[in-house]
């Protein structure tokens, strides 16, 4: 049997070692995979999945022990590395205006509303909503889209409200939801995300 031993490696270190051990294999040879990344784990399977390649697993702690023997499939051109997810599908929103795109001042505060209204609907909500520059308009008390932004922060969304911006424009007691926050905070939110959307 085959041992690949990719315990305290990241992606793509254990496809590439599967790739090249199931390469060096015969056709129905055991292999006996071990991970202790949750990610890794179902980057591997997935690459088993797709390669045609049966296989079982155990769980013992943290470490996955993979299963499974070399299919028939040619590997060779196979790129392993393509199956390398990070496992990071956070994202963040900033709203850095009170209208969306460029343009008509009308269609872009339509937009902006339709887009905030629409944010609950979606399957993968982000994990913060940061507001700045005249976007904190958007989060005062009288705001067209302060409901749905309440709805959002009750399901666990953190809003951001940019402290220096409601100073500039003199709204600090008027904001109706989330926190207000500082530069550094915001900052250290978008570096650590996944991904930013910014609308």
């Amino acid at each position: 049997m085959k041992i690949v031993d990719a315990g305290g490696l990241l992606c793509p270190q254990p496809l590439i070692m599967l790739k090249q051990a199931l390469l060096e294999m015969n056709v129905g040879e055991e292999a006996e995979i071990l991970t202790d990344n949750d990610t890794s784990f179902k980057n591997l399977t997935t690459f088993l999945d797709d390669q045609g390649a049966k296989w079982t697993h155990k769980k013992e702690g943290n470490k996955y022990f993979i299963y499974t023997s070399k299919p028939a499939k040619d590997l060779t051109n196979v790129d392993a590395a393509s199956y390398c997810s990070t496992g990071n599908s956070e994202y963040v929103i900033c709203v850095k205006s009170d209208k969306m795109g460029e343009g008509d001042d009308e269609l872009g505060t339509i937009l902006i509303k339709a887009f905030i209204n629409s944010l609950k609907e979606q399957d993968r909500l982000p994990t913060h909503i940061i507001f700045y520059n005249s976007g904190i308009r958007l989060a005062t008390k009288d705001s067209p889209v302060i409901d749905a932004l309440r709805a959002l922060e009750d399901s666990g969304i953190r809003i951001m409200v940019c402290g220096t911006c409601t100073d500039f424009y003199g709204l600090k007691d008027q904001i109706g939801v989330g926190m207000i926050s500082n530069m550094y905070s915001i900052t250290e939110t978008l570096v650590n995300t996944g991904h930013v959307v910014a609308p």
